[in-house]
């Protein structure tokens, strides 16, 4: 273990701590960066004189199978945050920088893929699957007749709400009795400016 790495890797991890505590010290990452941080300075302050610094058997199995693998689901949620995507990138290499001063290989889960050169079971099953339904081919003569059509019983119903009255479509509405009186408006510069436009 590289006594110096870690805390160089603590230094950081205090600085994003102190940067960002107001901020994020309610967030469920948060208890795993203070954790690492008292990790880091743990190891880092053991033996400050020499390089080297052996760390217990129990203490690695402890790093390698809880704090690293929980501090990188933490920070990965951090980085899959679009907002805070900077911090949770610096949070995962600064996790993977004391992962390796402390010399801890990480155990990679293994997922179970199929063999591409194995032969694939087909399962049978007793009734066919239902067929999609994608309906009928409708030729443009068939819409244009249909169109028109439409267009048709559209123009004999009136639109809107109809009010119970004798008129029919043919018949032209009748011309309002009062005439509203246009007041004028009064001129400024700028309708000066712009009245050759219209």
């Amino acid at each position: 273990m590289d006594a110096q790495e870690i805390r160089a890797v603590h230094d950081i991890l205090h600085l994003v701590y102190h940067r960002n505590k107001n901020q994020h010290r309610h967030a469920k990452w948060w208890k795993w960066l203070s954790q690492l941080k008292r990790t880091a300075l743990d190891l880092g302050s053991r033996e400050s004189t020499k390089v080297a610094v052996a760390v217990s058997p129990s203490h690695r199995e402890y790093l390698s199978t809880h704090l690293i693998p929980r501090c990188y689901l933490a920070f990965s949620t951090v980085v899959a945050e679009n907002q805070f995507m900077a911090l949770g990138i610096v949070l995962m290499a600064t996790l993977s920088r004391f992962a390796k001063a402390a010399g801890i290989k990480l155990k990679e889960k293994v997922e179970k893929r199929p063999n591409p050169k194995a032969p694939v079971k087909k399962i049978s099953s007793a009734a066919p699957a239902p067929v999609e339904d994608r309906g009928e081919r409708v030729s443009r003569a068939d819409l244009g007749a249909v169109a028109s059509s439409e267009l048709e019983t559209e123009v004999a119903k009136p639109k809107g709400k109809a009010k119970k009255s004798s008129m029919t479509v043919d018949e032209p509405a009748a011309a309002p009795a009062k005439k509203l009186k246009k007041t004028k408006k009064k001129k400024n510069a700028i309708d000066d400016l712009f009245s050759g436009l219209l």
